[in-house]
């Protein structure tokens, strides 16, 4: 299966962290909000206008903006 970009992942889904696009420009921000390779991620919602998007990862709530979730190759899992 082809990896998708986080921003692709449906309202309730769950997947993985399997990489970054593009070299990960924003790689060490990511890994600091805990978005790292092997980690599980569910979107929960988008905001009125669809951006940013919330997710949960590591317990925690992070509201993403679309362009840097893009950034993000996930694998859904279930």
């Amino acid at each position: 299966m082809a990896d998708l970009s986080l921003t692709e992942l449906a309202e309730g889904a769950t997947a993985l962290i399997v990489g970054y696009r593009n070299g990960g420009r924003d790689r060490r921000r990511f890994i600091e909000m805990g978005l790292v390779p092997g980690a599980k991620v569910t979107r929960i919602r988008s905001a009125p206008l669809g951006d940013p998007i919330e997710y949960a990862v590591l317990g925690a709530r992070l509201a993403i903006r679309r362009r840097d979730a893009a950034e993000l190759l996930v694998e859904p899992v279930g």
